[in-house]
């Protein structure tokens, strides 16, 4: 191990990285699984109760299936369960919680029900709690953000309306959240329905929470019981819906970075072993057996790949940390949620990556297992570049299933794109890898003219030795194909598919102002608006998901409907969506319009009842009023928006767009600032901020799964140079012969850079095969181009990233290998 430091000090880096990526995926599988995300207004109740987060989905007989997606919006609680709650033995008291909005002067605050104060750490204060209908009781940090105190007058916006409040007392200490309080029988007024947010549950003194909640699962239906950290999930719901999304961002991400590992590490280890072949010869010709030397180099490479995957392992945890920092400062997980790091994933992690390690030696040291003294002399100096009967049936059946998922791909729904290009992207590398010296050998016929026609008779001694070189060069080679094919493939796809998707969400928008509204927008609000010399239309706007029950609807299956909500009276002036059938006019009460062929496919038209399960878990008989037509992969539904606000967590309407006569840029824009100046926290924008607000959400995916795949990707950019530097520092002894033989130094280093440059050329070249299978696909089932700013940015990068890898290290690690003096390079290498 001693004499072979730079071949084993690549092993190890290869396997470190890899065990930290291994840990950073089980980290966040397992914060999917636990969402620890301690409660801060709720921390005084043992037990909280909320609606089950996750919607069940139905089969075509309407009975309920196994599988589930989680709720867009919050389920809400009836009243009546807190009864039941309350004859569940071992509960002494419920507590009933209301969560809404409210707008002040600087944005949005979380309002509460005054009652629900006793669960946290926002005791009164100062002054008394809220009793009627027009006061209020604020914490202190919300007095500092609102400078009020008792006696004082706030005005608050909730629902469009403003209205003055007065201040009775203060609550909590200045660093507990921001909150204002209402009486309860305001807060349920406000909360629209009645409905709860959660029910805080107070034990019997000396009962076993642990016996509690499953008693009242069993006699509650559609709930869910929160202890311990898991309870802040019912002061945000983002914290539920996280639950998905970090579960298959782990388990996605680990499944690329298990075969990268595998790829890296197996091809790292190889070369390894490949090298020391003259070594293993000697020591078979000297007695060893082949179980010997197969020993010797598992011991050696377990040795030094277990070291490896401890350092990962101790590396991992700070990585982990920085990567949940940086998806929770983008908004990707909630604030509240925690990392969770138990044992398992370390435990995942060292025997994923251990096995690995073990198989790759157990493989790269089977031709000293059986090979005989004189053929290991013979391989030793002549490397072999044959690829074995069983790595080509098995490249053969992975360049199968590429172009299996590449038809899929082209078959599949705008929107679901991704689900087979990623796996097609894998499949494609996977077999680059089986098959890399076959690539290697193929690129360097391809590649032969060429570099004789460059480089002269240089360049024909560096075709001769990128042949002879097969076996150890194709890792190099690998390496490059990996980067170039998972780049590539994966964020160049992400980037045409979030392209074609922000362009789709915009299409049939026509408004060109939105009026951000704190508290929410209301009738008198968009009839004051609508009634401005300039303004073509007005309407308020907000999003939702949900899913059509009846007639059964298999279409969404994997995610909920886009709901759109809208005015029946703008939905034509701020929307281009034109009417197939029936009038959007009539969008107004329990009504829905729906995609032309979506309609068709239900075997619906206007008139008929549509059964919708809206995104807090309500469902509603809702009359179809309308078809148009939408663009096939990214439809819509329009529903009234007042009857989707309901059905929010906020319960209330964020947005006004509008669209004027002079594009938003003239006095029409002025007019409507000055109509709405009364508010507090409104904000206006044009078109722009018009459609930020329609493409909201999207792209979050593709921005987690381009994080991730650079990630990848930049373990495989170091694996170039771990890689390119084990294989040029194993040939000074070869250098060392040619300088003998009459090479200059600069000679022997135009041949090393001509070599290099077919093994970089053929990876780049198989890479751009392998990252086709994802891009052309792609791009064909959202019909977009292949020349959009983002792919052809993402492979000039790469590209760019490559070349900056391969060329300052060649020169580098050349140099090096070429700077001793013949004799003395043929007396210290074996």
């Amino acid at each position: 191990m001693r004499r072979r430091l730079a071949a084993l000090a690549a092993v190890f880096v290869a396997t470190m990285l890899g065990a930290a990526l291994v840990l950073i995926a089980g980290s966040l599988f397992e914060t999917g699984i636990r969402l620890a995300a301690p409660p801060e207004r709720l921390d005084g109740a043992p037990l909280v109760v909320i609606g089950d987060p996750s919607y069940r989905m139905l089969d075509e007989q309407n009975s309920p299936t196994t599988d589930y997606r989680p709720y867009p919006e919050r389920h809400r609680l009836d009243p009546a369960v807190r009864q039941t709650i309350m004859g569940v033995d071992g509960v002494a008291a419920t507590v009933p919680v209301q969560f809404f909005s409210v707008g002040g002067p600087s944005g949005l605050l979380t309002g509460q029900n005054w009652g629900s104060s006793q669960l946290g750490p926002l005791h009164l204060t100062g002054g008394r709690a809220p009793s009627a209908a027009d006061e209020v009781a604020v914490s202190a940090s919300a007095a500092e953000e609102l400078k009020v105190g008792p006696g004082d007058e706030v005005r608050l916006t909730r629902g469009g309306a403003l209205t003055g409040y007065r201040v009775t007392g203060t609550a909590g200490e200045p660093d507990a959240p921001a909150t204002v309080f209402f009486s309860d029988t305001e807060a349920s007024v406000r909360s629209g329905d009645g409905r709860l947010d959660a029910i805080g549950v107070l034990p019997k003194p000396g009962t076993d929470i642990e016996d509690i909640g499953p008693r009242i699962v069993q006699k509650t239906a559609g709930v869910r019981v929160l202890t311990g950290d898991g309870r802040g999930a019912a002061e945000d719901p983002a914290v539920s819906g996280a639950r998905t999304s970090t579960i298959v961002i782990g388990a996605v991400f680990g499944g690329i970075v298990l075969v990268v590992l595998a790829t890296i590490v197996s091809t790292m280890i190889g070369l390894a072993v490949r090298q020391r072949a003259r070594e293993i010869s000697l020591l078979r010709a000297t007695g060893a057996t082949g179980r010997q030397a197969r020993r010797l180099i598992v011991g050696e490479t377990m040795t030094i790949g277990v070291a490896g995957v401890l350092a990962g392992l101790t590396l991992g945890v700070p990585l982990a940390h920085l990567l949940f920092a940086v998806l929770s400062g983008v908004g990707i997980v909630p604030a509240v949620l925690q990392l969770s790091l138990g044992p398992i994933p370390f435990l995942v992690a060292l025997i994923t990556t251990t096995s690995v390690v073990w198989i790759s030696a157990r493989i790269a040291s089977r031709p000293a297992r059986w090979a005989r003294a004189i053929d290991a002399l013979r391989d030793a100096a002549t490397p072999r570049y044959r690829v074995g009967p069983l790595r080509w049936i098995l490249g053969v059946v992975f360049a199968l299933g590429t172009i299996a998922l590449a038809v899929i791909t082209c078959l599949m729904s705008p929107s679901l794109t991704s689900a087979t290009s990623g796996p097609a992207v894998l499949a494609g590398s996977i077999c680059v890898a089986l098959l890399a010296p076959a690539v290697l050998r193929a690129g360097i016929v391809f590649l032969r003219p060429i570099a004789r026609t460059f480089a002269g008779s240089l360049g024909a001694l560096a075709v001769h030795n990128a042949r002879a070189r097969t076996a150890q060069l194709s890792t190099v080679a690998t390496s490059i194909a990996l980067v170039v094919g998972i780049g590539v493939g994966n964020l160049a796809a992400q980037s045409i598919q979030v392209q074609a998707e922000q362009e789709a969400s915009i299409a049939s928008v026509r408004a060109d102002l939105v009026a951000q509204v704190p508290g929410g927008v209301d009738t008198s609000l968009t009839d004051r608006v609508r009634a401005i010399d300039g303004v073509v239309a007005a309407s308020g706007f907000v999003t939702s998901g949900g899913w059509i029950e009846r007639p059964y609807d298999p279409s969404h299956r994997d995610r909920p409907w886009a709901v759109r909500g809208v005015s029946a009276e703008g939905a034509a002036g701020v929307l281009h969506t034109r009417p197939v059938s029936g009038s959007l006019t009539q969008l107004t009460g329990d009504s829905i319009a729906l995609p032309q062929t979506t309609a068709g496919r239900l075997g619906v038209v206007p008139g008929d009842r549509v059964l919708f399960r809206f995104g807090d878990g309500t469902s509603g008989d809702l009359r179809l009023v309308a078809t148009f037509a939408d663009r096939p992969g990214y439809e819509s539904l329009l529903l009234p928006e007042r009857l989707v606000a309901a059905h929010t967590d906020s319960r209330s309407i964020p947005q006004l767009i509008v669209t004027t006569r002079d594009g938003g840029d003239g006095r029409a824009r002025d007019a409507v600032m000055a109509a709405l100046s009364g508010l507090p926290g409104v904000s206006i924008g044009g078109r722009d901020a018009v459609e930020a607000v329609f493409q909201q959400g999207i792209g979050i995916q593709g921005m987690i799964n381009s994080l991730l795949v650079a990630i990848v990707v930049a373990y495989a950019a170091i694996a170039v140079v771990n890689t390119l530097g084990v294989s040029v520092l194993a040939r000074r002894r070869e250098f060392a012969l040619l300088r003998l033989a009459g090479a200059t130094r600069r000679q022997v280093g135009r041949i090393l850079s001509t070599e290099m440059i077919i093994v970089t050329v053929t990876g780049v070249i198989a890479g751009l095969i392998v990252s086709a299978a994802a891009v052309l696909p792609t791009a064909m089932a959202v019909s977009g181009e292949l020349l959009r700013p983002g792919p052809v940015f993402t492979l000039l990068g790469l590209l760019v990233v490559v070349i900056l890898l391969v060329a300052p290290v060649t020169v580098a690690i050349g140099r090096r290998a070429i700077a001793p003096a013949p004799a003395d390079a043929l007396s210290t290498t074996g």
